[in-house]
Order: C-alpha cells, then sequence, then structure tokens
C-alpha cells in the first residue's frame, strides 16, 4: 500500500514540475517571435560557423557585407531581412540580433526556402538536375525561361606571396530553357546556336543594333534579350 502512494506521488511530482517548466520555456519562445517574427525561420536553420583556417577572399555573394532581403519560406514573406549568400556551399546566411543585442548567424534550410530577393535579384531553388547550383537567379519566366547560376571556387594557391586556399571572384554560368530544352550559353555563337533559322536571323541583328556584348552585359541588358528572342519563338 505505502509503495503504491508513493508511486502516485512521484508521478504528480513528475507531472506537476513538468507542467511549470514548460510554461517558461513556451513563454520565452513567444517573447521570441514576439520581437523577431522569425519562429519559423529560426526552427530551420543551424548555426553558422565562419572558416578556422586561414583563407584569402571570403565565398559571399557579390560582397562580403550583407545585404538587405525578402525572403519567403513555405508561403510566408519576411521583409527587410539581413541576409547573405554563401556561393561556394549554396547557401543562405540569416543575421538577426537576439533578445540580448547580441548578432547572430544562421544558415537557413534551403529546402524549406522559396525565394530570396533583392531589388530586382530574385534567387529560386534549383529544379533543373543539369544545374549544379542550389539556388538560380531568375531572370525571365515566359516561352523562355533563363537563369544565372552563381558560384565560387575554394582553390589552392601555389606560387606568389599568399601561398595557401583562397576563393575565386564571383563566378556564373547562364542557362536557357527553350521548349523544355535546358540550354547552357557563354556567350554570343553559343547564344544563337539555340535558335534556328529566320529566328536566329533576327536575333543576331538585334544584338548589332544594340551592340550586344556578352563580356560587358548587365542582367537588364541579358532580359531585355531574352524577351526580344521569345517574340522571335512560335
Amino acid at each position: 500500500m505505502y509503495k503504491l502512494l508513493f508511486v502516485v506521488y512521484f508521478v504528480f511530482f513528475l507531472v506537476y514540475t513538468g507542467s511549470a517548466q514548460i510554461e517558461p520555456i513556451d513563454s520565452l519562445h513567444a517573447d521570441f517571435d514576439k520581437a523577431y517574427g522569425l519562429d519559423v525561420l529560426l526552427n530551420n536553420g543551424r548555426k553558422y560557423y565562419p572558416d578556422s583556417n586561414p583563407v584569402t577572399g571570403h565565398p559571399f555573394w557579390k560582397s562580403e557585407d550583407s545585404f538587405r532581403g525578402k525572403l519567403t519560406i513555405k508561403g510566408k514573406t519576411f521583409f527587410d531581412q539581413q541576409l547573405k549568400f554563401n556561393l561556394h556551399k549554396q547557401e543562405f546566411l540569416l543575421i538577426y540580433l537576439n533578445l540580448n543585442g547580441q548578432e547572430g548567424q544562421i544558415i537557413l534550410n534551403s529546402e524549406v526556402i522559396d525565394s530570396v530577393r533583392t531589388g530586382t535579384v530574385l534567387f529560386v531553388p534549383n529544379k533543373n538536375p543539369e544545374i549544379e547550383q542550389n539556388f538560380i537567379q531568375l531572370i525571365h519566366h515566359g516561352k523562355l525561361d533563363c537563369f544565372i547560376g552563381w558560384y565560387k571556387e575554394l582553390k589552392f594557391n601555389r606560387i606568389g606571396v599568399n601561398i595557401g586556399y583562397m576563393y575565386t571572384s564571383d563566378r556564373r554560368k547562364y542557362y536557357l530553357v527553350n521548349n523544355g530544352v535546358l540550354y547552357p550559353f557563354t556567350g554570343k555563337s553559343a547564344f544563337l546556336r539555340i535558335f534556328e533559322g529566320i529566328q536566329r536571323s533576327a536575333i543576331r541583328k538585334y544584338m548589332s543594333s544594340k551592340r550586344f556584348r556578352f563580356k560587358n552585359m548587365d542582367e537588364n541588358e541579358l532580359r531585355k534579350l531574352i524577351i526580344y528572342s521569345e517574340k522571335t519563338v512560335k
């Protein structure tokens, strides 16, 4: 009898203490969500640790500095977020301030990201197995789809003063989807070969009239070229 009473009291004690602990944890969780609105993001990320070994350069898109962007995860959009895009590992970092005002960085779970937009640049998940990058910049979507795959490589420099590992500068690969077929292209000749006959001739004339140069083109010029090329496609 005494043993039975002891078990009952012990179970009651565990239930009581457990429920007492849940309340402050849930309260702290709610306070964090209220302050930052990033619960979904944080639950799907892991802490970021910079390179521990000395490396020349950095792995990030455009600049080592963060950029402000609009982040959409599972259909929910978070505006004006502070982000970085690690081109070498193909993952986005979220920079945030914790409740103590200290800056933290987490690696976002790539599988739940719908899109990342900064200015006119839109990154979307890559769904084409022929493209190596996890995320691609969407230039145009329509009869013709055009993407840029950004990346960086980590190489070992054996000559000069800075011997050791170094990140390359930002590199890009261009892709065009025409009639469901993916075509990589790097210059004028490769781009024109995607099209046939009258289409190719018209696009060549357009490029000549605009003095279009792939080497010096910006993303807006590329978008205009794709839109014009789309008009020639039946």
